[in-house]
């Protein structure tokens, strides 16, 4: 017989750690600011424990971030080694020289240096509560003492509309990317976590960003597991890591009862995936499902990375 594939896959799921979320700005799309859950780190013995049951449970971690700062955490130089081949991205706020030498000392092997914009006008809106001048330094350090190390470097350009007059090819040439080439630039959509409507940064959108509510597993820094890396407050909750196991999440009822509330569009079962679904116009169900289509095309072809070119959410 044919095994029945889990509503969540851990082993195909992105997974994501938040060791904080705590975080040193105040971004102008990031919801920090409305965020319910109380701020504070992820004890260690949680940390611990996340990383060897997810080990357990064949789930490799892809970031250890979900809202927070991660160069907050206090043991992350630590934690990283937990994690094999996990991720990080930063703001690049605190990433000095010394923070720089301790997360090159470690098996850290992405990180991504979120500076959005090489225009240090357009900078304070998107980051506010940021130095610029103090971030582009901190990266352009790090890129000088990443060359030839086993890291990939991702410089992050947010596809705004603040940012609409740049291009790739600015930052490339503000770092001077042909001299590193452990780096690239990376192109982010701008989705504002807390609402799907147009605000200054993003036009209005509709649908689930990722074609299917159960690709992410992320443990947030208080134990909470939740299906969504949009889900910033845990209103969807599968489970509690400090009470429960990982593989008890797996295999409790909870994913399939969201999942059919999913299909049901039982948003007040899912209230974080209401707001997604709130502008529920006939295009935006052709959005919806044109988005569907990409997540499964994009597995062989570089379809995020071309559409991310021409659309600008």
């Amino acid at each position: 017989m044919l095994a029945v594939r889990p509503v969540l896959d851990i082993r195909s799921a992105k997974v994501e750690v938040e060791l904080t979320n705590r975080c040193n700005l105040r971004c102008g799309m990031c919801p920090m600011d409305r965020m319910g859950r109380p701020q504070g780190d992820m004890p260690w013995w949680l940390v611990e424990k996340a990383a060897a049951e997810l080990a357990a449970a064949g789930a490799r971690v892809s970031w250890l971030h979900e809202m927070g700062e991660p160069l907050l955490y206090p043991r992350l130089a630590e934690a990283i080694e937990l994690f094999p081949g996990c991720s990080i991205s930063t703001n690049a706020m605190l990433l000095d020289e010394e923070r720089a030498r301790e997360l090159l000392a470690t098996s850290l092997r992405r990180i991504r240096l979120c500076i959005d914009t090489v225009n240090p006008q357009v900078y304070p809106r998107l980051r506010r509560g940021g130095d610029f001048d103090r971030v582009a330094a901190n990266i352009r350090t790090f890129l000088d003492l990443s060359r030839g190390r086993p890291i990939r470097v991702e410089i992050q350009r947010l596809i705004s509309l603040a940012t609409s007059s740049e291009t790739v090819r600015d930052i490339e040439e503000f770092f001077s990317l042909y001299r590193h080439p452990q780096a690239r630039v990376i192109e982010k959509t701008c989705e504002g976590l807390d609402t799907a409507r147009a605000t200054e940064f993003h036009e209005a959108y509709h649908g689930c960003f990722q074609g299917y509510p159960f690709r992410y597993f992320v443990v947030l820094s208080d134990g909470t597991v939740t299906h969504c890396c949009y889900d910033y407050d845990g209103a969807q909750a599968i489970g509690d890591l400090k009470r429960s196991t990982v593989q008890e999440i797996l295999a409790s009822d909870v994913p399939r009862r969201f999942l059919a509330a999913f299909q049901a569009r039982d948003f007040a079962t899912l209230p974080r995936c209401g707001e997604c679904m709130r502008a529920a116009t006939a295009g935006g169900a052709v959005t919806s499902r044109v988005m569907q289509l990409g997540h499964r095309l994009d597995r062989v072809l570089p379809i995020k990375r071309i559409a991310r070119r021409i659309i600008n959410r």
